[in-house]
Order: structure tokens, then C-alpha cells, then sequence
């Protein structure tokens, strides 16, 4: 039995307890009494008590808490959180999610230093094209190689992006290698993205470096190390366009291999839904080690920080409109089945990441203006300083955050529903 989903109790575990200490520490240091910092939650196991406050450990080893003295507004202690100035419970309220944000630029500065695994190969192979987008209309197609634009070579993402940027408007030609030719596109660049094109890492050949046991590939007789030369008798030269014939095929693609250097007669890869959703699969990349300098690391965190950040309003956005990609909202059961997956598939760099990306998730949800949450409270004292400090009845917004409770609860217990289900059927969250 797999029991790699563990790993969800120290990633959740260090999330909630850094929170907390955001919570704990502004608490102390801005003199609002505080009754007790938990790692766990109760039953208690045993506490030792320091300058009136309770540190305890407790049995559920999910996280951990801290009690503030009057934080629902029901005490009259004059160092209570309900008694303290609004700029004071503001401070408090945002220093657990900015915790975490300072977490996520900690574990990225980190890695950067010590050592990322890279791909060496350019980001210029063309994974997906929108329909209707810039590149759709110029005839741009899904396994293109990108070679210039206007003449100037293109070896990364974001130098196609640059270029594309700069001509925008303007009917430009994009050089792209297509089945072993070179073809010349006019496309003219508009909008943000200008392209509207997925890019992917551009390696040749299409070799496969992993076969999962009983996975659909394993079935087709596929086996790490093949070549894969061609699919439903079209030529492949590269990953990308791999990938894309394969997925593309209808019912099943005929895929013919080269194995210690002789061609084998076509193998039959099932492309049904099922089958493309966990295959089994994986092509093998070129990986280097880079090593970078602390004001590097932290120039690099602070942009993959941001990348993730401006990315959870349009997750959100796409989930309300139906056009998500994948469960865009999961519950602890599907958090477990993706901390699971992650560490099988890349080990410890890939916890880390993964609990950055937990921490700015939570540093962008926590502080949302919804009943329940650190921002639900923030809304409140806002609302209190627009009426020139006078607070709503706490009992009132104890009430409000009580109903936001439920509907939280409710909306989680659906989802928990929905991740269950896709655990029974074996879908996975990260293929």
C-alpha cells in the first residue's frame, strides 16, 4: 500500500503552524493578550506555560492554533483583541497570511541557491494553439518549432514573448520547423497573450524515459528507452509533437518504435479518455543543475511568487466560467492525493515546491472578503473605520461568520465528494 499522501500531515502541518505564528508573534509584540499557541489541535497531549501563555502539543497533528484573548469581540480585558485600536487587529490579522507568502519566497530563494533541476533544452516547441488566436490564424500548428521572429532567433519563452510584444499590430514573420522543413508565417501579434500559443521544451528525439507498471502504455508494450518514430504513420522527430499525435488520435494511435536500434512493427496505445488521463507515459528531458547567487535566487523568487499570485484570479475566474483545466478547487482529500503524487514523482525539491505554492494559495484565499476568513474580519474593521470607529455589535459578526462557516463547510463537503470520486476512478491531479 502507497502511503506517500502522508506527506500531506508536515506540508499542511508547517503551513498552519508559520500562519500561526504570524497570528502569535504580531499578537505579542503589539500587546494584545494571548492564551495559547497549539501545535496540533486538542485533545491536549501536555502544555508548559511561560509568561502566562500555554504552549501546548496536542494529539491531531494537522497544524497547530492560537487562542487570543477576545478575538470574537467577547471580553472585556483591556488587552484583548476586541479592545485593541483597529490599526493593531489589522496587523494581526494579515501577518498569519503573510507568513506564509514570506515562506513561499524563502523555500524558491532556497532552492535557487542550493541547486534547481532544470530542462536544457529551449522553451520554443509549441504545445497548444487557441483557436481563433494570433497564431491559430497564421497557421501556426501544435508540435511547430518557433525559430525567429522578424529574423531574430528565439531560444526562450519569454524572449517569444518579448518579440511578440514588440510587434505587436504589425504582420510579422514567425520561422517556425515543422516535420523537418522550414516554413515562414505571417502572423500579426495582438492582445495579452499576443500569441495565444502554449510553448513546451523543444527535444529531439522523442525518447521514452519512464513505463508505469499496468499503465496503459505498459499494456501497448511500450518500454523506457524507445524511440518513438512515428504515430498512426506520421513521422515524429521531437517530444512535443509525440505527445500531441498521440493525444490527438482517435481511439487508439498505432505507434511505431525504435529499441536497441531496430524498428518494431506498430504498437497500439488506447486514446480514450480514461487512457490519456493517466497513460503512464513519461519522455524523457534533458536535466542540468543551476546554481545561482542569493540576489539572483531572491530576483527569481520574487518572480515566480508573482507569476503564482496573478494567476489565482483567473484560476478562479476560469472556474466560475466552467473553462478550468483540471479540479481548480480541491478539498484535504485531493490536497493528500497531490502531495502524494508529487512526491512520488519528484521527491523532496518537488514537496518544497509544492508547499510554496500551498502558502502564496493561502496568503491569496485567506485574505478574501469572505465571512470565516482572516479577510472576512479585515472587512469588518474597514467597515468600522468607514463609520468613523464605530464597530458593529460583535455578537452580529460572530453571527455572520458562524453562517459563512457553514456555507465554507458546505461547499467543502461537496468537493471532498467530488475528490473522493475521482480517487475511486484513478484520475490523477498532476498528468
Amino acid at each position: 500500500m502507497d502511503f506517500s499522501w502522508l506527506w500531506v500531515v508536515p506540508v499542511l502541518g508547517i503551513l498552519i503552524v508559520v500562519h500561526e505564528m504570524g497570528h502569535f508573534f504580531t499578537a505579542i509584540w503589539l500587546g494584545i493578550k494571548v492564551e495559547e499557541f497549539g501545535i496540533g489541535f486538542p485533545p491536549r497531549i501536555f502544555a508548559i506555560r511561560r509568561k502566562g501563555v500555554d504552549y501546548s502539543l496536542n494529539a491531531l497533528p494537522i497544524g497547530g492554533f492560537v487562542k487570543i484573548t477576545g478575538e470574537n469581540g467577547d471580553s472585556d480585558d483591556p488587552r484583548s483583541f476586541g479592545k485593541a485600536p483597529a490599526w493593531k487587529r489589522i496587523i494581526v490579522l494579515v501577518a498569519g497570511s503573510l507568513m506564509n507568502l514570506v515562506l513561499a519566497l524563502i523555500i524558491f530563494t532556497g532552492m535557487s541557491i542550493a541547486g534547481t533541476r532544470e530542462i536544457n533544452a529551449t522553451q520554443t516547441a509549441v504545445g497548444t494553439v487557441l483557436a481563433g488566436q494570433p497564431a491559430d490564424k497564421g497557421g501556426i500548428k501544435p508540435g511547430d518549432h518557433i525559430l525567429s521572429v522578424d529574423g531574430q532567433a528565439v531560444t526562450s519563452s519569454d524572449q517569444l514573448r518579448s518579440l511578440s510584444h514588440a510587434h505587436l499590430g504589425q504582420p510579422t514573420t514567425f520561422t517556425v520547423e515543422r516535420g523537418g522543413k522550414t516554413i515562414d508565417l505571417t502572423i500579426t501579434p495582438q492582445g495579452d497573450p499576443p500569441l495565444g500559443v502554449g510553448l513546451s521544451y523543444w527535444v529531439t528525439p522523442a525518447k521514452i524515459d519512464a513505463v508505469k507498471a499496468n499503465s496503459p502504455a505498459a499494456k501497448a508494450g511500450l518500454k523506457p528507452g524507445d524511440v518513438i518514430v512515428s504515430v498512426n504513420g506520421s513521422p515524429v522527430n521531437d517530444v512535443t509533437s509525440a505527445l500531441y499525435s498521440i493525444s490527438s488520435a482517435k481511439d487508439q494511435a498505432q505507434i511505431v518504435v525504435q529499441r536497441n536500434g531496430q524498428q518494431l512493427p506498430p504498437l497500439s496505445l488506447p486514446t480514450d479518455a480514461n487512457s490519456l488521463k493517466s497513460p503512464g507515459l513519461n519522455m524523457y528531458y534533458p536535466i542540468r543543475m543551476v546554481y545561482y547567487s542569493p540576489g539572483e535566487a531572491l530576483g527569481r523568487a520574487l518572480s515566480s511568487t508573482w507569476d503564482v499570485i496573478s494567476s489565482i484570479p483567473r484560476g478562479i475566474a476560469q472556474a466560475v466560467a466552467g473553462s478550468a483545466q483540471g479540479p481548480g478547487v480541491t478539498s484535504i482529500v485531493g490536497i493528500s492525493q497531490l502531495t502524494g503524487e508529487v512526491a512520488q514523482e519528484a521527491g523532496i525539491s518537488g514537496l518544497l515546491s509544492l508547499t510554496a505554492l500551498l502558502g502564496i494559495s493561502l496568503f491569496m484565499i485567506n485574505l478574501m472578503p469572505l465571512p470565516a476568513l482572516d479577510g472576512g474580519r479585515l472587512l469588518f474593521i474597514i467597515i468600522e473605520l468607514l463609520r468613523g470607529g464605530r464597530r458593529i455589535a460583535p455578537e452580529k459578526e460572530a453571527v455572520v461568520h458562524f453562517a459563512g462557516m457553514m456555507v465554507l463547510l458546505g461547499l467543502m463537503a461537496l468537493i471532498t465528494y467530488f475528490d473522493v470520486q475521482r480517487l475511486f476512478q484513478g484520475q490523477s491531479l498532476i498528468k
